[in-house]
Formats: structure tokens, C-alpha cells, sequence
């Protein structure tokens, strides 16, 4: 079972590996399309982790009110609203789906 301390590890140990990465490599000397796959690398596996964590339950695909509270907060992370708003209306509609079914 994934934990957010799973998830907080990783995340250490995906930017550790990308410092590691860009101190030991000279990045100028990579072609621009691998500089962008790098870059976006990180955010790729933290967000198929939380993705794994919210659809998952004990190994079995769970489609609940916290897929709908993701789906919004990737609705209001696109529209680049504040964190503070992001967090807030992911978690009423969580909230509001868990009530109401």
C-alpha cells in the first residue's frame, strides 16, 4: 500500500538522482530532446505514483470520490489558480461526493 511517505521519498529520490545527473553530466553537451525528456521526468513518475495511489485500493482499481477530487484539482492547477484554492476545492468535492453517495 502506498503511503505519501512513499510518495515524499520518491520525489527526494527522483530530484536526488536528477542533481546527481546534473552534476556529474554536462548537460550542454545532450541534445535538446533529451535535455526535455529529463526535465520532465520527474513529474511523470510522481504523478503516475499519486495517480496509482488515488485509483488503487489494496491492488484492485478503485473508482471513487477521490478520482473526481484529482480530476478538479488538475482542472484548477491548468487554470493556474492559487495552491490554497486547488487544495480546497479538491477536497469539497471529495467531500460532497462522499456525502452524497
Amino acid at each position: 500500500m502506498l503511503t505519501w511517505m512513499v510518495v515524499v521519498a520518491l520525489a527526494i529520490g527522483v530530484y536526488g538522482q536528477r542533481l546527481a545527473g546534473a552534476l556529474l553530466v554536462d548537460a550542454d553537451r545532450l541534445p535538446s530532446r533529451w535535455r526535455r525528456v529529463l526535465d520532465a521526468l520527474p513529474l511523470a513518475i510522481i504523478s503516475a505514483v499519486v495517480a496509482l495511489a488515488t485509483i488503487s485500493d489494496d491492488g484492485e482499481l478503485t473508482l471513487d470520490a477521490r478520482l473526481a477530487g484529482v480530476g478538479v484539482a488538475a482542472l484548477c492547477a491548468s487554470r493556474k489558480l492559487p495552491m490554497f484554492v486547488t487544495v480546497l476545492a479538491a477536497a469539497a468535492t471529495t467531500a460532497t461526493i462522499r456525502a452524497v453517495g
